[in-house]
């Protein structure tokens, strides 16, 4: 893999972002063992995974705390990594528009300076925790540019995240109480309510990307993740939820990172 490190000035959030993008290249063992890749086919575009960090985190944490270089090397698979800042990948109330970041001028800036696949049947995004309600927000939010869609241990009922004493909720980070969301207590019905916004797709219509979802079933968020997923059952959209033994930490996020990879629909090759 080639392991870029990306800043840039964007136009959306009005300051300098930061990126990690993995590109596969050859490595050692392909080398060694006589792999055979194009990886530098002619006009060759890669299949490539967004993948959103949590709460206090940045687009450093995937790549110190799982495996998912090794897991996309194998899978011939770009992965983009930004970073989200405790913005739950919404337009902040108070703070700046990261879902129209995140869903328009990064893939739209990165296409231009990577060999990265523009076709949505190429185009995937994941995320865990907060990173996961923002992987269904953006799916959601643009259907029609991401194929699949993934969500570990999301914040998937973030209304009920908001005002519970529960000491994992109290310890959100202060910003979503207001500078997120505003200061309206109850969000439901909003665009920013995944239950709501799902409800609105499926009444318009909208050809939805495959949702895909994984939990500990000893996680202090399963329960958002329960109401999810039958909610989504209920509304007739074509989703899988793998739960397992887990609660909220890399040790499941850095197992079930690779379940996702695998279940992509990949290429075997590069994409022409």
């Amino acid at each position: 893999m080639a392991h870029i490190q990306c800043n840039f000035y964007s136009q959306t959030l009005q300051k300098n972002a930061n990126v990690i993008v993995f590109l596969p290249t050859l490595s050692a063992d392909d080398y060694l063992e006589g792999t055979k890749i194009r990886y530098d086919a002619a006009g060759g575009k890669y299949q490539t995974l967004y993948l959103l960090h949590g709460s206090y985190g940045d687009c450093t944490d995937w790549t110190r705390f799982s495996g998912i270089e090794r897991y996309a090397q194998k899978r011939t698979l770009a992965v983009v990594m930004p970073s989200g800042e405790n913005s739950n990948y919404v337009n902040m109330k108070d703070g700046e528009p990261y879902l129209r970041y995140i869903t328009e001028e990064l893939p739209q800036f990165l296409r231009t300076v990577f060999p990265l696949s523009q076709r949505r049947e190429d185009t995937f995004i994941a995320g865990l925790s907060m990173g996961g309600y923002g992987a269904f927000r953006c799916a959601l939010e643009a259907p029609d540019q991401y194929l699949v869609a993934a969500s570990l241990s999301g914040a998937l009922d973030i209304q009920a995240l908001r005002t519970s004493e529960e000491a994992h909720a109290v310890k959100m980070p202060a910003n979503y109480k207001a500078a997120v969301f505003g200061d309206k207590f109850d969000i439901t019905g909003t665009d920013d309510d995944l239950f709501s916004l799902l409800h609105k797709r499926v009444v318009e219509g909208a050809a939805l990307p495959k949702l895909y979802m994984t939990c500990g079933t000893e996680d202090f968020i399963r329960p958002g993740n329960e109401k999810f997923f039958t909610a989504a059952r209920m509304e007739g959209v074509d989703i899988r939820y793998d739960r397992a033994p887990g609660v909220h930490d890399w040790d499941f996020w850095d197992e079930h990172i690779r379940d996702v990879v695998k279940l992509l629909p990949l290429e075997e090759d590069l994409v022409f």
